[in-house]
């Protein structure tokens, strides 16, 4: 990133070059940096070394041997460890997003928080006085933390599936004869969707239309075997009934079209469909590249635990208990 190209520091205001300040500059810009203090304390000034110190270290973050001893504390009041294999010393946050983190956990708590209520990355970034790369930078470890997530969840019982789609970036659209292919064409992200009771489920299929082999591929490994399932009258999704020996449910969409909400068997997916175009129009701009991490991250939102609180504990114990990192330098290296 050029320096030109740097976003300026939310911290800044028109008069910090300025000496003899008029008494309504000094007062705004007085006022405007305490409440930027209040929402960027300090590493040393708040709580973060007990929270971390609480978790369980009984392996090293570099090599993995339980051969290891308490090594006194960083500056911050962190526990470190020597590792008597690999010689090499440690803490709680070594090798997790985390790691040398210059601003608190606390800011980035605020950060998912905000996005779970389907607020964008900017207007996230606005609202906490924050970098727009940094918050981006936040919005990427989260990805890491999730990448897995979907991997164990097994729709049962009653479970719904549908498709929706969502379009390429504009510079990626596929034309013929200077014209827009038009339909459920390349163009379009084919995303396969399913919940049941108490889950969602959500995946990239492919691209147009939805197949019976792209319907396979995306929820043979998620759906229990002899399920109930209910849905359209899609096609694609016959092999996945036959396979997996569901009760077949279908309902013909144009007909429900005309029922209102509380009669309409397909509600639940049709609402959730409604939310991930939601979700993914706050955040329009992204680049599709990590169009299934947005997935992961929305089906994050809308699984249990419900309340917001409960899920920042899941995230804070899969990140610091996880072995995924991602430096700033790595990020920005992958952006450009």
């Amino acid at each position: 990133m050029n320096k030109k190209d740097k976003p300026a520091s939310r911290r800044a205001t028109p008069w910090d070059e300025k000496s003899d300040l008029s008494p309504t500059e000094a007062f705004i810009k007085s006022n405007y940096l305490d409440s930027f203090d209040v929402k960027h304390s300090k590493l040393s000034d708040t709580n973060e070394a007990e929270l971390i110190n609480s978790f369980e270290i009984s392996k090293c973050k570099h090599c993995n041997s339980n051969h290891i001893r308490k090594f006194g504390f960083t500056k911050n009041g962190v526990q470190r460890y020597h590792c008597f294999a690999c010689k090499k010393s440690f803490n709680a946050l070594t090798n997790t997003i985390f790691d040398n983190h210059k601003i608190p956990i606390k800011e980035w708590i605020q950060f998912c928080l905000n996005l779970f209520s389907f607020e964008s990355v900017s207007v996230t970034s606005k609202n906490n006085k924050n970098s727009i790369t940094t918050s981006h930078y936040w919005l990427h470890k989260l990805f890491l933390v999730l990448k897995n997530y979907q991997n164990d969840i097994i729709l049962s019982g009653e479970v719904q599936i549908d498709e929706t789609f969502y379009k390429v970036i504009k510079h990626e659209i596929v034309t013929k004869d200077d014209k827009e292919l038009r339909g459920l064409s390349i163009n379009q992200y084919c995303i396969g969707i399913g919940c049941d009771n108490d889950y969602t489920y959500a995946v990239i299929e492919g691209m147009g239309k939805p197949s019976g082999n792209k319907t396979l591929n995306a929820f043979e490994k998620h759906i229990k075997p002899k399920s109930i399932l209910i849905h359209d009258k899609e096609k694609a999704h016959k092999d996945l009934v036959k396979l997996l020996e569901l009760e077949s449910n279908t309902y013909d969409s144009n007909e429900l079209k005309k029922l209102e909400d509380k009669d309409n068997p397909l509600y639940e997916i049709n609402h959730k469909c409604f939310l991930l175009k939601k979700f993914l129009n706050s955040h329009s701009g992204f680049n599709r590249d990590n169009l299934q991490d947005y997935l992961n991250l929305f089906c994050f939102m809308m699984n249990p635990p419900i309340n917001k609180l409960e899920k920042v504990k899941m995230l804070l114990s899969s990140a610091i208990n996880g072995a995924d990192s991602l430096t700033y330098r790595e990020f920005l290296t992958k952006k450009t």
